[in-house]
């Protein structure tokens, strides 16, 4: 086993062997499997992660802000862009020898549908903007540890829940590793890594569920574009300590396609705050100087990630440190629906300008549809007076106007996936929404003229000793009043007052 220090002059060396600096997804299968026996000083992490730091440029330590706190923009992609990047990206896997790519080889015997598909290809090409060495090289290295955790047999194919071990689904199930029932305030998705929420051992099994999770929320073209938050949460009874399991749970996450805009690690204990510098040492470099740590109680990292634009309702976990695991388990449960319907179109965790079809208070709720209701409202009246003909082009004129937010108009089916309908389709919907809105209008007016008129009619309320009496009405005042002139009398009498 190699100490701290010759581990870290290994790493860069196998840094500088590498063209492009962002080519680091093969640095992770190039360390050793296991940690170095040594465990590493905290101050040879946090130099080399300042060191790095300040190799950046003005523009580089911007851009990593942005990403960290959600406000960066998603590259845009044209066809004849995509098309020469997937073509470059095969030039880059052939210049790659033989002997350094077996396992590719292999699957791309068995199927070269799946491996040379252009959706399969564009999720490296994303991951690492377009660069396309460096998604080369992360392909690479994706094969080799799919060889290793599921075997040759299934490297043509996707892996399914199926060919999981018992153990293994137990682990998946956990929540060990989810993606989170909501995205970030930049549309992102976010992966949380929770320790104490598994008691299998076995590290394999741990690492299975991790690229299960992963591979079934990166079916959705959002997720992949807009790139995923990663959130370790290492607070509380069960924590882990174990210096394996982070080391070969980092190697994974490198080389998956997968763009790690912001990785923040929440903790109680300063004495595993290495355990985060350990997995820094197999993390990309454009992975690594987005990590940041969080020291403090779960109310407090809660807090503190909020600021990072990670909503609280979103975590599997409250302020007192109660984990909450519907949400995941309902995802697992998409994950299986999904697998008996096989639709790789199948789109996860809707975006935040994405318009959702359906009924009941969460829609009505969800970002998107909130949007899409404030559009509608722009254009009502412009609407109301329109021909026919200009109804139709105003429709469409929304249409594209939500697609060119990022939006789409989705509907659940049968296995609960969000599926994206038709342009034609999505008119249709604009088209009754905008006669929703006509009935709900005038609804309103009616409403609020029956009230006004009520307000009209009501007679003021009394401000005398007669005010017990007005629930009687006109008639019922009549009948009380002789009752109460008599008591009056009697009373007047009583005090020697009556007619003197």
């Amino acid at each position: 086993p190699l100490t701290a220090k010759e581990l870290k002059q290994a790493f860069i060396m196998e840094v500088g062997k590498l063209r492009n600096e962002t080519d680091l997804a093969s640095v992770s299968m190039a360390l050793p499997a296991l940690p170095p026996a040594e465990p590493l000083n905290e101050s040879d992490a946090d130099a080399f992660f300042a060191a790095e730091l300040n190799k950046l440029s003005m523009k580089e330590r911007d851009d990593v802000l942005q990403d960290i706190h959600g406000v960066s923009d998603v590259m845009n992609e044209n066809p004849e862009f995509v098309k020469r990047s997937t073509a470059g990206l095969l030039v880059e896997l052939e210049k790659i020898p033989n002997e350094s790519k077996m396992p590719y080889l292999l699957a791309l015997e068995q199927n070269p549908n799946y491996v040379q598909d252009e959706k399969f290809l564009l999720m490296f090409l994303r991951a690492d903007r377009f660069n396309e060495a460096a998604a080369a090289a992360r392909l690479v290295s994706f094969f080799e540890s799919k060889l290793e955790l599921f075997g040759k047999d299934k490297l043509g194919r996707d892996i399914l829940i199926s060919d999981l071990t018992e153990e293994d689904r137990v682990c998946l199930e956990s929540g060990y590793g989810q993606i989170l029932s909501g995205r970030d305030r930049a549309g992102r998705a976010i992966f949380c890594l929770m320790p104490m929420c598994s008691s299998i051992k076995v590290i394999e099994s741990k690492l299975r569920a991790i690229f299960m999770v992963f591979m079934f929320a990166l079916q959705d073209v959002e997720t992949q574009k807009r790139g995923i938050v990663g959130l370790v949460y290492n607070i509380g009874a069960g924590k882990s300590t174990d210096r394996e399991a982070v080391w070969k749970a980092a190697k994974i996450v490198s080389i998956l396609p997968v763009r790690f805009t912001g990785i923040h690690y929440c903790y109680d204990d300063e004495k595993i705050r290495l355990l985060f510098g350990l997995a820094m040492f197999v993390f990309n470099k454009n992975a690594r100087i987005r990590c940041r740590l969080h020291f403090g109680t779960p109310m407090e990292c809660i807090y503190t990630l909020m600021t990072f634009g990670i909503p609280s309702e979103t975590l599997p976990v409250s302020a007192s440190g109660d984990l909450r695991l519907e949400a995941h388990h309902e995802y697992i449960s998409k994950m299986r629906k999904s697998e008996m319907a096989r639709k790789r179109s199948c789109i996860i965790l809707p975006g935040k300008y994405d318009v959702l079809l359906g009924r009941g208070k969460p829609l009505q709720k969800h970002n998107g549809n909130l949007n899409y209701h404030y559009v509608i409202e722009g254009f009502h009246s412009n609407y109301e007076q329109a021909s026919k003909l200009e109804k139709t082009k105003l429709a469409k004129h929304i249409v594209e106007q939500i697609q060119g937010q990022g939006g789409r108009f989705l509907k659940q089916d049968e296995t609960g996936c969000w599926v994206e309908i038709d342009d034609e389709t999505a008119r249709t919907k604009v088209s009754h929404t905008f006669r929703n809105h006509r009935i709900a209008a005038r609804t309103a007016l009616k409403k609020a003229a029956v009230a006004q008129e009520v307000c009209a009619n009501v007679a003021p309320v009394p401000t005398d000793h007669r005010r017990r009496n007005f629930a009687f009405g006109a008639t019922g005042m009549q009948l009380a009043q002789p009752a109460f002139d008599s008591k009056r009398r009697r009373v007047e009498d009583s005090r020697g007052i009556g007619d003197r």
